[in-house]
């Protein structure tokens, strides 16, 4: 039975855990992927069309890992796209979604419209850089492989990145990406907001975590490229 001086001593030990925890918390609400931390519209309409930003745009990944959905790959280059933008090291251009942007500019500037909302047509920017990136392993349950796995049940991806001149065509940086769940570079990763379509099924399991993972190795590489 515990006497009445222990209670201040697990007061304090309470306490002090207490303060631990609420500072992860807090340091993991840093890494998440939010539009907030990327310039707003102003900022972006700013940067001049040759400035010192390059200006990238990500392609679909191809999923090439064997059993599995295209929609993984489509799931993923959505996630680089986000972390590029927040990254602020470049010009993020759409490139899923272009068809839409280019359907409102015709719709806009049809005679139903107010000609001074419309969005003027002829300044879309291109591309001078493509992100392309192949899906060669996606394991919810490794056993063995390139990467070191640390103890447990573990997921594992891998992803060809290769960077592309637009102008060229020719490819001008090429790496593979390894991620496992076991490298906790996110903390408490599952307090990062939700994934996206097609790895939905994927939330909240160590298979995030490697997707993640994953993700912040390909933008560190691809910053850190200086192309």
């Amino acid at each position: 039975m515990l006497s009445h001086k222990s209670f201040p001593v697990l007061t304090s030990l309470f306490a002090v855990l207490s303060f631990g925890l609420s500072a992860c918390v807090s340091s993991s609400a840093n890494v998440v992927s939010s539009s907030n931390s990327g310039p707003t519209i102003s900022q972006a309409q700013a940067q001049p069309a040759n400035g010192p930003k390059r200006r990238i745009a990500v392609t679909n990944f191809e999923y090439k890992a064997g059993q599995g959905s295209g929609q993984i790959g489509v799931g993923m280059s959505d996630m680089l796209t986000d972390s590029l933008v927040n990254s602020n090291a470049f010009i993020v251009l759409e490139r899923e979604r272009l068809d839409e942007v280019m359907e409102e500019q015709d719709l806009s500037n049809s005679n139903r419209f107010a000609q001074n909302t419309a969005a003027p047509i002829g300044q879309l920017e291109g591309a001078e850089l493509l992100i392309r990136g192949s899906i060669i392993q996606f394991e919810p349950n490794c056993k063995g492989g390139s990467v070191i796995l640390v103890s447990g049940k573990q997921a594992c991806i891998a992803i060809n990145i290769r960077i592309v001149d637009a102008r060229t065509g020719r490819v001008v940086n090429a790496t593979t990406v390894e991620a496992t769940s076991a490298q906790n570079r996110y903390g408490l990763v599952f307090a990062v907001g939700s994934m996206p379509f097609g790895l939905g099924t994927y939330s909240k399991t160590p298979m995030e975590q490697a997707i993640r993972n994953g993700i912040e190795a390909a933008v560190a590489h691809i910053v850190s490229s200086k192309l």
